[in-house]
């Protein structure tokens, strides 16, 4: 299935963040989070999605980690200018199907500065699985004002395609991620991080419901599957400075990543937020994101000659071609804590909060989406 419509927030808000998971760290802390997304697009594509997750200590130094989340996916009938990927079975109908995802883990103290946690992921679909392991380290340095965290994830997917009889046909794609940061204070209000991350792709990358037009002489064409490379190694470095300015109870922070590819896909992003406390117990975020890239060594507008029906690379992937695109968002979240303390019968919602976030994207390929999302949040 296409990440076009399969994970819409790391399409949308983090392009070519690779669309993976993986649990988070929690580094010995409690709670438990409701979330729901309703993404949109031009396309007239829809995705809405449920999430719950949970960390608890089971023992001293040990915490359980449980991530639940269902995606109901909305695709419209196929038409001129629809653009999405689907199967072309009953084409002329909405396609519609979901996908649930787990994620469950264990989070061990080590000493007095340190963590290991172990996550086991699934996520299924009619027509695409995807399981992996993830090993998180985290060490505490400098009494505690420099943090290291590495990361290594193992995936295995099946990347499948219902054919017009309803079978699907299954390919299998492997990857590894590696990611590496360091959170470094510099001043009682300043604190920068600095990270690295590369991801190794390797077995069938192409979209199995994609086709591309491919020309002859006379400017007639013939519709190919899309051709991938079976390989692909990805490299991000990422730096973000974040600044606290308590005498307008507000923080800023900016953020620059840099993407790289053997595809040769580069990309620049740089994001910009602000948060702001409006009264004491609710907060305004406003956050900007700028995005561009160039495209890749095989991708070009208009396929043309015999070659690219036979062993060339072709695409219509759009996240291949050269694009720039713009996220703009502003949330409010609203802490319990001074209703908790004002009221003892409501004291469990003391670290309580409820956060609601809007987000418009758009970029210079004609695609544009609106994003909703509200977080619930139970501290424990």
């Amino acid at each position: 299935m296409s990440t076009k419509y399969r994970k819409p927030i790391a399409l949308l808000l983090l392009p070519l963040m690779l669309g993976l998971s993986f649990a988070p760290a929690y580094a010995q802390g409690e709670g438990m989070g409701f979330t729901t997304y309703y993404f949109s697009d031009s396309g007239g594509n829809s995705v809405t999605t449920t999430a719950f997750n949970l960390a608890k200590k089971i023992l001293n130094r040990t915490v359980f980690l449980l991530d639940l989340e269902v995606d109901n996916v909305y695709v419209p009938p196929v038409t001129a200018t629809t653009g999405a990927t689907r199967p072309k079975r009953q084409s002329a109908k909405p396609f519609e199907k979901t996908r649930g995802q787990a994620i469950l883990g264990l989070e061990q103290g080590l000493g007095a500065n340190g963590a290991v946690a172990f996550n086991l992921y699934r996520s299924q679909e009619v027509d695409y699985n995807s399981s992996s392991a993830i090993l998180t380290l985290t060490r505490e340095l400098n009494q505690k004002n420099t943090v290291f965290t590495l990361r290594g994830q193992y995936l295995v997917d099946e990347v499948g395609k219902i054919l017009d009889n309803g079978d699907i046909e299954k390919q299998d794609k492997n990857s590894i991620w590696a990611v590496a940061n360091l959170s470094q204070i510099l001043s009682p209000t300043t604190v920068f991080d600095l990270g690295y991350d590369v991801l190794y792709h390797e077995g069938f990358l192409s979209d199995p419901y994609r086709q591309v037009k491919v020309f002859d002489a006379n400017n007639a064409f013939t519709l190919a599957q899309e051709k991938h490379p079976a390989m692909r190694t990805r490299h991000a470095v990422t730096g973000k400075l974040s600044q606290m300015i308590p005498e307008v109870r507000a923080s800023l922070s900016g953020s620059y990543r840099f993407y790289f590819d053997d595809w040769q896909v580069s990309s620049h992003t740089a994001e910009v937020q602000l948060n702001k406390y409006v009264f004491s117990d609710l907060i305004v975020k406003f956050n900007y994101r700028y995005y561009t890239q160039t495209g890749a060594s095989f991708y070009r507008e208009k396929y043309s000659g015999a070659e690219y029906l036979n062993e060339s690379y072709r695409t219509a992937d759009y996240k291949l071609r050269p694009f720039n695109s713009n996220n703009f968002g502003f949330s409010l979240a609203l802490l319990f804590r001074g209703l908790a303390e004002s009221n003892p019968d409501l004291q469990f919602l003391e670290k309580t909060s409820i956060e609601a976030r809007y987000f418009r994207y758009f970029n210079t390929l004609d695609f544009s989406a609106n994003i909703l999302q509200l977080n619930v949040n139970f501290g424990l």
